[in-house]
């Protein structure tokens, strides 16, 4: 490849329902990012992380793209003016916009065939195999789970160099007609972020802030009495305690590679926090998957060492930062109250389910021998999130999940009541609330229950509950491997026929709908349109 390429493009692309839906159906539709109360609120950390180490060395230019606010021909059209330098194309796929990401690689494949293409994230990672033996001709390279920074920058150099044979931790790709895959080696927390980077190529900012506003700015300082303007997620940790034992909630799709968890030492974990502060940024939203339980020991070593910097700050001026809690996290009040000390004042609580049953089929719990009474412990660590946040001045962004292996019409109608129950009693510390139907997503166990039927009997069978005749779910297995591309809708409504033989996508949607349209009534924010 010419010298001169040195442009690599990072992108996010839109989601796929976005690209290819028909706006003529009448189909329940329940995949729909924009009605998650974030939903084009913030930048996309992962492309902005990953763009910034790239552009920090000098032979490389990184553009920044995110297709939740910029639709396809505007990214083809952007890509193409800068063809004749563009040395890659990365692709960030997850589930929901996979197709709109191959999408994009065959439209740079047309426009200059030497521009690699390259893929990663979620969905790349848990069917990367599928995917290449599809897709080969239009991927050049992808990477697998979360530490891919070296391998990345030294297959883009390599690329730059005409060299295309040389190990790049974490990828795997076609060569010498065989796929071949280079394991990952353990990483640091990449804490290079030029924020300038968001508006170099196309300009985003202003709509992040302008959705930010319009979405959460009034009733967070409802809620908690503090202004905010603008929001950026930082990272300073990676991980959840789940990972540990491989043990992740069954709906849960991240793909963590190889470390289950990855931190910053405390004093570089202020220094991203200083940096996104200094860039304008008062609202941080950590992206560690857990924190209280996972990530005690560095935020306690956080609220020990506060700076300088921040301790000057008048209360009302330090940023407030925001991240995710399991309930049973929030029953250690030592760490609730570090959090408290360093600045968190919302915290993200995957409620996700109402009933004990629920929460067992969803693999909520912790691990137990005595998985009843951890479903039942988690239970009351849900019913008693509100009064820790109350005890200390913490806000709520609730997350609830509808739907699971074996849910009936009367664990449907527990779970809804308990949720409304909970809405109600927290409407003073609940900001927002995302109500979402189960998604059985690649990676998770949801989708293996769909695309496996031994694990979907093995689940029901020890949970005591009914799902679909097996020839039912053979059909519909069938349909879910070895491919890469599927609708999302599809996909649920097939998860429901297999797994839940008493409901249907039309009656899930309207129990979310209801629970919606409490959340109207106490004045706590959903997610819409904009």
């Amino acid at each position: 490849m010419h010298e001169h390429r040195t442009v690599v493009f990072f992108i996010n692309p839109p989601n796929s329902n976005d690209v290819v839906s028909d706006s003529g159906s009448n189909e329940v539709i329940v995949a729909n990012g924009a009605q998650h109360t974030d939903w084009a609120n913030f930048p996309h950390l992962g492309i902005l992380s990953l763009a910034s180490y790239v552009d920090s060395f000098p032979s490389f230019e990184a553009s920044y793209i995110d297709g939740v606010l910029y639709p396809l021909d505007v990214i083809v059209a952007t890509i193409r003016e800068h063809a004749s330098r563009t040395l890659a194309v990365c692709l960030s796929a997850i589930t929901a916009n996979y197709e709109s990401a191959i999408r994009i690689a065959r439209a740079v494949k047309v426009l200059d065939a030497r521009i690699s293409v390259v893929m990663g994230n979620d969905h790349f990672t848990a069917l990367s195999r599928e995917i290449l033996e599809h897709h080969g001709e239009l991927i050049d390279c992808g990477f697998v789970g979360n530490e891919v920074y070296t391998g990345l920058r030294d297959y883009l150099r390599d690329q730059q160099q005409n060299q295309a044979h040389g190990i790049y931790p974490g990828s795997i790709r076609w060569q010498s007609g065989r796929i071949v895959a280079d394991p990952a080696i353990r990483e640091d927390i990449n804490r290079v972020v030029e924020y300038a980077l968001i508006d170099r190529t196309l300009p985003h900012s202003c709509t992040y802030g302008r959705n930010f506003t319009l979405r959460l700015g009034r009733r967070i300082f409802e809620v908690t009495g503090r202004m905010v303007q603008k929001g950026i997620p930082v990272e300073i940790g990676r991980g959840c305690i789940k990972f540990s034992g491989d043990d992740a909630c069954s709906f849960c799709s991240i793909q963590y590679g190889g470390m289950w968890k990855n931190e910053l030492p405390s004093e570089r974990a202020w220094s991203v926090i200083h940096a996104a502060w200094k860039a304008g940024y008062d609202y941080l939203y950590v992206t560690a998957d857990e924190l209280p339980l996972t990530f005690a020991r560095l935020i306690l070593a956080m609220a020990e060492s506060r700076p300088d910097w921040w301790v000057a700050l008048p209360s009302d001026e330090r940023p407030v930062l925001v991240g995710y809690a399991r309930a049973d996290g929030m029953e250690r009040e030592h760490v609730l109250q570090a959090m408290l000390d360093i600045g968190f004042r919302i915290l993200f609580v995957g409620v996700d389910a109402g009933a004990q049953q629920s929460l067992q089929a969803l693999n909520k719990p912790l691990r137990n021998k005595d998985p009843i009474a951890a479903a039942r412990k988690m239970y009351e660590a849900n019913r008693r999130a509100l009064a820790n946040a109350r005890k200390y001045g913490v806000a709520i962004k609730a997350g609830f999940v509808l739907g699971h292996a074996g849910m009936n019409e009367a664990l449907l109608e527990e779970n809804v009541a308990t949720y409304i129950e909970f809405l109600a009693a927290g409407r003073d510390v609940i900001i927002s609330a995302d109500i979402e139907l189960l998604s059985p997503e690649p990676g998770s166990k949801d989708f293996r229950y769909l695309s496996r039927p031994d694990e979907a009997d093995a689940i029901a069978d020890s949970l005591g509950l009914r799902i679909s005749a097996r020839s039912l779910r053979d059909d519909i297995a069938s349909r879910y491997r070895d491919i890469d591309i599927f609708d999302r809708e599809t996909a649920i409504e097939d998860y429901i026929r297999a797994l839940m033989p008493e409901l249907t996508k039309a009656r899930l949607a309207a129990a979310r709908d209801h629970v919606r349209a409490a959340c109207v009534r106490y004045g706590i924010v959903i997610g819409d349109s904009l």
